[in-house]
């Protein structure tokens, strides 16, 4: 007749029973936790990237053509090159009203795509006034503008839009991130492509007050 309880051997292999269990669950809770920061890193380089595109539409929606007559022929104050942008658009919402500022998109050497811009009135328009950091970790950056240019009258996607007469009516902005990150083509079109500011002086052919 067995005697109640375990012997030694019995007790040994339901400690190392034990023990094997309680590693399976760790690793399986440490795995499952290693997934969910990568899903939170993800979810956070997803926002940014979200938060970038809408920073640019709205300024890129609301750019302003206002009229270069020392340019021939006269033109939007527009310069589009495939690495940068300068264009005029009003203040943001949260900066109030004011003057137009020139913005300037553009890629620095660390990685950074980079937003600045200064009012159009300040003494110094060459130094900017505000500097906003878009997104870190840019490889590389392309723009594109979409419309007809002399003398073919078909639209197409071209790298640079300078000294036209009109504003491009799409503008397309690529990018590589560093690590893989999508960032979608963000393609935009400005609301007007008229000087509706301009008010013509027959004489002299330009703008009143400018």
């Amino acid at each position: 007749m067995r005697r109640a309880g375990y012997t030694l051997i019995e007790l040994l292999v339901a400690l190392g029973v034990l023990a094997l269990v309680s590693v399976m669950l760790l690793t399986g809770l440490s795995g499952r936790g290693e997934a969910w920061v990568r899903m939170d890193r993800a979810t956070t380089r997803g926002e940014a990237i979200e938060a970038a595109q809408s920073v640019l539409r709205a300024r890129l929606q609301r750019a302003v053509p206002v009229t270069r007559y020392d340019m021939r022929p006269a033109g939007p104050d527009f310069d589009g090159e495939a690495t940068s942008l300068t264009f005029l658009a009003p203040p943001a919402d949260r900066e109030g009203p004011g003057a137009l500022r020139r913005h300037r998109l553009l890629l620095e050497a660390d990685g950074d795509l980079v937003l600045e811009s200064t009012s159009d009135v300040a003494v110094d328009r060459a130094r900017p006034q505000r500097r906003d950091v878009l997104l870190r970790g840019v490889r590389a950056l392309d723009i594109g503008y979409f419309g007809a240019v002399e003398p073919d009258p078909n639209p197409h996607w071209h790298a640079k839009w300078r000294q036209r007469p009109r504003m491009p009516s799409l503008i397309r902005v690529r990018l590589e991130k560093t690590g893989g990150d999508l960032w979608p083509d963000l393609i935009v079109h400005p609301l007007t492509d008229i000087d509706t500011e301009c008010v013509l002086v027959v004489q002299t052919g330009g703008c009143r007050a400018r």
